[in-house]
Formats: C-alpha cells, structure tokens, sequence
C-alpha cells in the first residue's frame, strides 16, 4: 500500500448568505439569529480513505455486481462497508474483501480466481461511484446486511438462519439469525 489517503466529503456546504433587510426593518433578534444557527446544517464529515481500501471496495463492487442496477450495486458495498463495523470480519476494507476461511475458501468468489483486472472500462468506473457514494455516507439499501447471494444459490451455512432479508435485484441480502440488528451496525 503507498499510503495515498483520499478525503471523501460525506456532505457538501452550501453557501450560507443573509438575505438584506428593508432599510426600516429592525435587526434580528438575539433569539432569531441564534435559531438560525442552530438550524444550519452541521458541517460535511469527511472520511478518509487510503487509496487502496477505495480500490478494494470498488473491486468488489465490480466482480461481485457489476451487471446489476446501481441499487443492487450499493447494496454489494454496504454489506463490504457492514462487515467493517462488525467484530466478526476484518475491520478494514480490503481485510473483509479478501478474507478466506480456515479450508481456504474465499468470502467473495473472485478474489480466490484469476480475475483481477476489470475489462469493462464503464462498469469499472461505475463502481468506483458506487464505492465513493458508500464511503460518503449514502442510504444502506440492505437495512446492515452482512451477507448476500444470488437467488438462485442457497448457501448451506445460512439455510434456515435468515433474519432481515431483503432481494435487490439479483441478490437476497441479509443477517443471520441471532446476529446484530442494522441498527447495531456502523452506519455509513
């Protein structure tokens, strides 16, 4: 990793701007301008990725969803993004993406092949926006899903252990049955 660090705002600032006042109109208030501040939207958070765990993300995006609509796209990286903040997967992007079993299998099936390099230059660049929107904070469509399948594969360590699923397009997205609650999990 070359330590390359890219800041991802989360929000941005509008501009802020007083409108002018009749020349016969009193100031404001004390009371006013401080319920102005207080409803003045908070200042953007900024996360900051390094380079590599940007790539990561958007790879898995790729591999894993890259023929689905871009729901089923940011649900593939809010899941990548769920497992971060949970204590039973690696606490980095690209820990989570490659992470492999004790028998050696992979968690997400590309990493464990020979592809590697995306082909298709619009679908890649599609999921680097995917990744960034995820990492700047947009909705989790997946409710804190850890795990995902294609609906026509049934997983054998999660037969009859689903709790909260929800299918985006191609995939069924979910927890399994006594784990943490979306609401438990970081929230991106």
């Amino acid at each position: 990793m070359n330590g390359k660090m890219i800041p991802i705002a989360v929000a941005a600032l509008a501009a802020v701007t007083s409108p002018s006042l009749p020349a016969a109109a009193p100031p404001p208030s004390t009371a006013a301008v401080a319920a102005f501040q207080v409803s003045r939207p908070p200042a953007p958070r900024v996360l900051t990725v390094a380079a590599a765990q940007l790539t990561c993300l958007a790879l898995n995006v790729y591999w894993e969803a890259r023929g689905e609509l871009l729901a089923g796209q940011a649900a593939v990286a809010h899941v990548t993004l769920n497992r971060v903040g949970s204590p039973d997967f690696p606490n980095s992007i690209c820990g989570v993406v490659m992470q492999t079993g004790a028998d050696g299998s992979c968690q997400f099936g590309w990493w464990c092949s020979s592809r590697r390099t995306p082909a298709d230059p619009a679908a890649w660049q599609r999921s680097q926006e995917v990744a960034r929107r995820a990492l700047a904070g947009s909705p989790d469509p997946t409710g804190g899903a850890l795990y995902f399948h294609h609906v026509n594969e049934r997983p054998s360590f999660a037969i009859g252990r689903y709790a909260g699923d929800v299918r985006i397009g191609d995939h069924l997205f979910f927890r399994l049955a006594g784990k943490a609650t979306s609401s438990q999990m970081v929230r991106h």
